[in-house]
């Protein structure tokens, strides 16, 4: 159900800039002029817009008195991907579900390492949260600061285009506002708007990657009489492992998605199956056969690299991924954003910026564009890195965002930043990782995701945007924590199963407590371990 407060977005009239103009009943209105002296668009309520949108605002008002900032949300309310599909029939292919959740998903890392600095979830949280905490925690966070008013939900950036060059420019927007009760049928209104800023926070779990096979159109078209009608499903589409009782399965992948499919189907599944690549293992505590990766299929049978085959498969569930995609910067709506996922371009040759459906490029630190075309401030990514605890991970950036909007002369030079891109790339080289394949992937020994963190807001002390406080922007307690979470998950699972749940939550508030609770959790945990040996880890992973 919608909270009143939340319609307050939707009440709020369009705002009219310059020659902005709303298509309403085939009719062109011209609005009347307005000149802020910022306009800053932001695209997605989910983690990163909520930082962005709370770190904007939260820049001393001499400095962005006159700015107008807003964020849009094409969906019923704020969260991202953690909000689930309205109820109702789930789309089916290749119509996409607004989320990937599922009722059983949950956290696979203690929650207080993953929130908004100074911002706790409310007392008596489980430690590894389900997805009905974590939106609930977004929603709770975006009333608290007040940033409600400043979204409007039902909102769909359908198109983006600069019209400028590299020394300044507009952004020329075009939104759709949705019909609340039907948002996939025809928008209401169609409007544009002009910005001199564009950040872009509207994650990358939404466009699944769905790997080809040669003959899979032959084994779909051949289901065996007597036998559940065979399919071939990306883990976005995956809901209950009851739908897979009595059915024989393949797993394909043992990423987040991957592993929860195999602890969850592996239970009901009359047999399943868990198809990796090379040097990855089966998910632990799942009731899967490993099987290598699929070779290809034929009319009878799914083919593995090893020449093994298996006939009997009814289902195969992709936990494959996603590509990184933002229609509204690409073809055919826009010019800002080329897909090619063989591309021969890299960052210092690319004329724009390009996805690979693994990498955008060129960004500066992830977040910047270095298109030529485009000044890097003008257009911004919070949440593109993966494998990162989000929240304080998009606040970190968002920082570097706001301070470089409202002051661009703290950033470098566009060669400069380039530069920087193209060391970073080197030195991904150089241990044995190729930068376009890893993508956005924070996975570099040489700088780890609290790494990358502490480097973005000790950059801005280094410039004086913000003060030396001779900390680290990443607690040291949440370091241990995210670096624990396996441990702490089987800490958990064993509370819950004792039934001490509660015991352990009574009292914790604050972040100096849910550090402590960590702590003494791993400490119980271990020397319980020590005596009995590490148990099957049971509990469902998400990243």
């Amino acid at each position: 159900m919608l909270h009143p407060a939340r319609f307050v977005c939707l009440l709020l009239p369009v705002l009219v800039l310059g020659q902005d103009y709303v298509e309403d009943h085939d009719q062109l209105v011209l609005g009347p002029a307005s000149q802020p002296s910022k306009s800053i668009a932001i695209v997605g309520a989910g983690s990163g817009g909520l930082a962005i949108l709370k770190t904007l605002l939260d820049l001393p008002a001499g400095i962005r008195q006159g700015w107008d900032i807003v964020l849009f949300e094409q969906r019923r309310d704020v969260g991202g991907l953690w909000l689930p599909d309205p109820s109702g029939p789930l789309p089916q292919p290749p119509v996409l579900p607004e989320s990937p959740v599922y009722p059983l998903l949950h956290t696979n890392t203690p929650h207080p390492t993953m929130t908004y600095p100074n911002f706790t979830y409310p007392p008596l949280t489980p430690l590894f949260p389900s997805h009905e905490y974590v939106q609930q925690y977004h929603y709770d966070y975006a009333k608290h600061y007040g940033l409600l008013p400043h979204i409007e939900l039902y909102h769909k950036v359908a198109a983006a285009n600069w019209d400028g060059d590299g020394e300044g420019g507009k952004w020329d927007v075009e939104l759709h506002e949705l019909n609340p009760k039907a948002p996939r049928e025809q928008p209401v209104r169609i409007s544009r708007r002009s910005f001199d800023h564009l950040i872009v926070a509207n994650g990358h779990n939404h466009y699944p990657h769905v790997p080809q096979w040669d003959g899979t159109e032959g084994w779909l078209a051949n289901t065996p009489p007597g036998t559940p009608k065979r399919e071939i499903l990306h883990s976005i589409y995956y809901r209950r492992p009851e739908k897979y009782a009595g059915r024989s399965v393949v797993i394909v992948g043992a990423g987040a998605s991957g592993r929860d499919a195999a602890l969850q189907v592996g239970r009901t599944a009359r047999v399943a199956y868990q198809s990796l690549t090379p040097n990855n293992e089966p998910t632990p505590g799942a009731n899967v056969i490993p099987k290598p990766r699929i070779s290809h299929f034929t009319n009878t049978s799914i083919v593995f690299e090893d020449g093994s085959s298996l006939e009997d498969v009814d289902s195969l569930i992709l936990g494959t991924g996603y590509e990184f995609r933002i229609p509204f910067l690409s073809p055919p709506h826009s010019s800002v954003l080329a897909v090619d996922p063989h591309t021969a371009f890299n960052s210092t040759t690319a004329p724009t910026l390009i996805s690979n459906l693994r990498y955008v490029f060129p960004l500066y630190r992830h977040i910047f564009s270095l298109a030529p075309g485009i000044p890097p401030t003008a257009l911004s990514f919070i949440g593109l890195p993966v494998l990162v605890a989000n929240c304080p991970s998009d606040v970190a950036q968002s920082l570097l965002v706001a301070h470089a909007i409202a002051n661009a002369s703290i950033l470098p030079s566009r060669p400069e930043l380039l530069n920087d891109l193209v060391s970073r790339e080197a030195t991904l080289r150089s241990e044995g990782l190729d930068p376009y394949y890893v993508g956005h992937r924070l996975i570099s020994p040489s700088e780890t995701d609290h790494d990358y963190q502490d480097s973005l807001v000790e950059y801005l002390k280094q410039v004086g945007a913000i003060p030396q406080d001779g900390r680290k922007f990443v607690e040291q307690w949440r370091r241990q924590g995210r670096a624990r979470s396996r441990l702490l998950g089987r800490a958990w699972e064993r509370a819950a199963r004792l039934g001490q749940e509660r015991e352990w939550l009574e009292g914790v508030e604050t972040e100096d407590e849910w550090a402590d609770l960590m702590e003494r959790l791993a400490e119980w945990q271990r020397a319980y371990e020590e005596e009995h040996g590490a148990p099957p880890e049971q509990f469902v992973s998400y990243e």
